[in-house]
């Protein structure tokens, strides 16, 4: 539907344009004006119509753009909460495996049999007491199942929120695109990394604008290659499906008025700037801090 849309304003467009060519055609050929000056009246107003038509298809599009855009987000944000229930699901379902066959051995009196079998099993799983909230349901969850994907990876993944999110003036699905899609790449760039793979993300509030910072101890990205990297397409991967997440992060981040950069030194790190109504500052020299202290943190 879209793609027949699009269709018609091209045509459109193109009619008006040939319909403006034949009549400074006809204009150049014509001994007498007095028959042109007849029509041209309804040619005008057929010049408008059409360009209305034009805008009202284009503005149409748009909206079903954005929507889409939308559903997306959403979707991806669903995506995320799903993995998290599988995780946890599977949890469960270990756990109560473990303890059945601990209460069949102590029935069976293989008490020193089910103290090894306790020994061994005790750092194995993921209890949800382990679970860290940071006073945003969607947030939490992504991050959280985010900490469960990269321990799979042998990623080291800390965070933390050092403020109260519950009125940060973004909807869930976009916070979560924005920080999914850093954190994406920030596991990518240290997943085959020879130095210890790390990764943080911490989120501050301060003068009038939330600061989310996410941070990788893989390779240092080039000066030259800083803007490049949010064109859309844009990947230093062999794939043309990629390139596409900064290039999203960025948009989401500029339709909420904020801003975003990444600063590559001994770590990289990207840095949101989203205004909570009021001024918005670069914290660039709170960032050697900052590396500091998430650096103590990751080490944890």
């Amino acid at each position: 539907m879209k793609k027949d849309r699009s269709v018609i304003i091209v045509n459109t467009i193109l009619a008006q344009i040939l319909l403006i060519v034949i009549v400074n055609q006809q204009m150049m050929v014509m001994d007498d004006m007095n028959i042109l000056k007849q029509y041209l009246p309804f040619i005008n107003l057929l010049v408008i119509i059409l360009g209305i038509f034009s805008i009202f298809s284009i503005t149409q599009i748009k909206e079903n753009v954005s929507t889409a855009v939308e559903v997306s987000l959403i979707k991806n944000y669903l995506d995320q909460i799903e993995k998290l229930t599988e995780v946890l699901h599977k949890s469960r379902h270990e756990h109560v495996r473990h303890i059945q066959t601990i209460q069949s051995m102590l029935n069976l009196g293989k008490s020193d049999e089910a103290i090894e079998y306790i020994e061994g099993i005790a750092g194995k799983y993921w209890p949800c007491d382990e679970m860290v909230y940071v006073d945003h349901p969607a947030l939490s969850a992504l991050l959280n199942s985010k900490k469960a994907a990269a321990e799979l990876k042998g990623v080291e993944f800390a965070f933390c929120s050092k403020c109260n999110l519950k009125n940060i003036p973004v909807k869930p699905w976009d916070l979560c695109s924005m920080t999914g899609n850093l954190l994406d790449n920030a596991f990518e760039a240290v997943v085959c990394s020879q130095e210890p793979k790390r990764v943080g993300l911490e989120i501050k509030h301060e003068q009038n604008s939330y600061i989310i910072y996410v941070y990788n101890s893989g390779p240092r990205i080039p000066d030259r290659l800083k803007e490049k990297i949010f064109h859309p397409g844009f990947t230093t991967k062999r794939s043309s499906a990629r390139g596409y997440g900064l290039y999203l992060v960025k948009k989401l981040v500029e339709e909420y008025g904020g801003k975003i950069e990444v600063v590559s030194r001994d770590k990289t790190t990207f840095i949101i700037y989203l205004p909570d109504g009021g001024g918005m500052e670069n914290d660039k020299d709170y960032l050697n801090e900052y590396s500091r202290e998430a650096g103590k943190t990751a080490s944890m």
